[in-house]
């Protein structure tokens, strides 16, 4: 199958001064957000100025840095998609930076956990494309050990409660059927994300220091056969989490 044709070797186009980039600043952590509320304010804080960019077809993708309690993070908005995700992580760890701390809502398969946990996914099932072109074939993929532990001692250090957990990653959110539900909660699957494993095994295959969480969003009920986007029940301001990340910066 084509999706067993993972290669070690160097790929004709790689990241490294290739790609499309107008750096005016880095730093040695960027914060990779997948809610755009958090990017827009943080664009909007006096402390706050623009870093650089990545070019695309798509436009400008700028990052901006932040001064805050002596602590200097990048932050940018995280395009939605395995693909984008890892693409822009390719060209952003080629420019310099050294850690990313990840971050953006999940699906929750199992109706146990509420809205606005914070979970950290230590092991993720590959149901998208991108992964297989950095990691040989298998069913699951985990982050580095040592890096989750870094992590979870930040947020002890802060005080923040966190659990880890097994995530879905699919390319196809509107493909979540009962029966894909019910068999991922069999597998171990707690939540669905539609990045995790990809950016794993980037990961992996690149040496990188991640570090990602997740906070927990709508509700996928496979026994009515429904979706339930809880927002009501999704009372946390955004950033609250952006503060997560931070605490995660502090510790590294």
């Amino acid at each position: 199958m084509l999706l067993e044709e993972f290669e070690h070797s160097p790929a004709v186009i790689e990241p490294f001064g290739h790609g499309q980039v107008e750096e005016f600043g880095v730093c040695d952590t960027l914060i990779f957000s997948f809610n755009g509320d958090i990017v827009d304010r943080v664009r909007q804080m006096p402390e706050s100025r623009e870093g650089g960019y990545l070019k695309s077809l798509n436009g400008r993708h700028p990052w901006y840095l932040l001064e805050k309690d002596g602590l200097e993070v990048a932050v940018m908005l995280a395009g939605i998609g395995a693909p984008l995700a890892v693409g822009h992580l390719e060209e952003l760890k080629s420019s310099g930076f050294k850690n990313f701390i990840i971050l953006g809502s999940c699906g929750v398969l199992d109706s146990s956990i509420e809205a606005d946990k914070i979970l950290l996914p230590e092991t993720a099932l590959r149901d998208e494309g991108t992964s297989y072109h950095y990691a040989p074939a298998s069913d699951e993929i985990s982050y580095e050990p040592a890096l989750l532990l870094t992590m979870e001692r930040a947020l002890d250090t802060a005080g923040i409660e966190h659990v880890r957990t097994k995530t879905w990653t699919t390319d196809a959110f509107y493909r979540e059927t009962a029966d894909k539900v019910k068999r991922r909660l069999a597998a171990g699957a707690r939540v669905v994300d539609m990045e995790a494993s990809a950016i794993m095994a980037w990961a992996q295959f690149r040496s990188a220091k991640v570090y990602q969480f997740f906070y927990t969003a709508d509700y996928v009920d496979h026994h009515k056969n429904e979706w339930d986007a809880r927002h009501e029940e999704r009372t946390a301001d955004c950033m609250s989490f952006f503060e997560v990340a931070l605490a995660i910066a502090k510790g590294l």
